[in-house]
């Protein structure tokens, strides 16, 4: 994949995990007052999901910047294990992905 390519699919997966963490921020927060205990659990619920997929998408784009670092450095597309080529369909569907498919297994197996 081109440098140039790679830059601009990060950078545009990037404003979106952005732009989904701006809205997530947005959540309202459950009034104290609230008339009924099933809102009020309801907006704890809303608030508690609200807060792990904002921690999800911080982690997503923390990798994301991590790999447009890897642009700038000319190691983008080169396994961080190995040192072998990340293929092209790989980065096409995880672009932030840092290991080839055989040491990302082999990685996952290890961590279990």
């Amino acid at each position: 994949m081109k440098t140039k390519t790679a830059k601009q699919l990060l950078e545009a997966h990037l404003d979106v995990v952005l732009a989904r963490l701006q809205v997530e921020a947005e959540v309202p927060k459950a009034e104290a007052a609230a008339s009924d205990f099933l809102d009020v659990a309801q907006g704890v619920e809303l608030r508690e999901l609200a807060h792990l997929t904002a921690s999800r998408l911080a982690e997503r784009a923390k990798r994301l910047q991590i790999a447009l670092t890897r642009v700038a450095d000319g190691e983008y597309g080169v396994c961080s294990e190995c040192g072998a080529a990340i293929p092209p369909n790989r980065l096409l569907a995880v672009p932030d992905a840092t290991t080839c498919v055989a040491c990302q297994a082999r990685l996952e197996r290890a961590s279990h």
